[in-house]
């Protein structure tokens, strides 16, 4: 990714009309991306939001490979992956699928996301939502870049893989991103 020029990407949180239907938003967020990689935009990212009825994708890697259907050249990214939500080796395990499905055209960004009523609904102290996405972001590079076994301990998270592995029967653990050692990893930022 390594460029000697300006890159441009467009994030779309994306904030939507409540009273519009779900299906209709989720085409303009398509009819958006298409239209930014005939721009010649570099990215496109989409934020993970499950309780606003603005911001209403709740999947954004389904969202974006469907993004990729549609388009051939400009990279995707969810902005963030909510790791407080999700179990590292789940994510560790569907971002390099989704890397290898869009042929190596995916960004990350990991972050705790921003919405109260999510970190709520998901029973997420707010005050332990940076601590977990550290601890995941860590979780998730070991197995991206190692082999099993597996025995990775954190203060939030286990993933143990020791007693069942069986090369022979294709049950060696994770599959690793088409790029490597990953896909470019972002994280936001906020200043008060």
């Amino acid at each position: 990714m390594t460029t000697d020029r300006l890159r441009l990407g467009m994030f779309v949180m994306p904030v939507h009309d409540p009273d519009k239907p779900l299906a209709q938003c989720f085409d303009e967020d398509l009819e958006l991306a298409v239209k930014c990689e005939e721009l010649g935009f570099d990215d496109f990212w989409v934020g993970e939001h499950h309780s606003s009825t603005y911001e209403n994708i709740a999947m954004p890697e389904i969202f974006l490979a469907r993004v990729l259907g549609e388009t051939s050249r400009i990279r995707i990214g969810p902005a963030p992956v909510c790791l407080q939500y999700h179990h590292p080796a789940h994510v560790a395990s569907r971002l390099a699928f989704l890397d290898h499905l869009s042929h190596g055209r995916l960004n990350v960004c990991f972050g705790p996301g921003a919405i109260p009523t999510d970190m709520e609904m998901f029973g997420v102290d707010p005050k332990e939502a940076g601590r977990r996405v550290v601890e995941a972001i860590n979780m998730i590079l070991e197995m991206w870049t190692s082999t099993p076994p597996y025995e990775i301990d954190g203060d939030f998270w286990s993933i143990r893989l020791t007693d069942n592995l069986d090369p022979d029967m294709g049950l060696s653990g994770i599959h690793h991103p088409l790029q490597t050692p990953h896909p470019p990893i972002f994280t936001p930022c906020i200043s008060r």
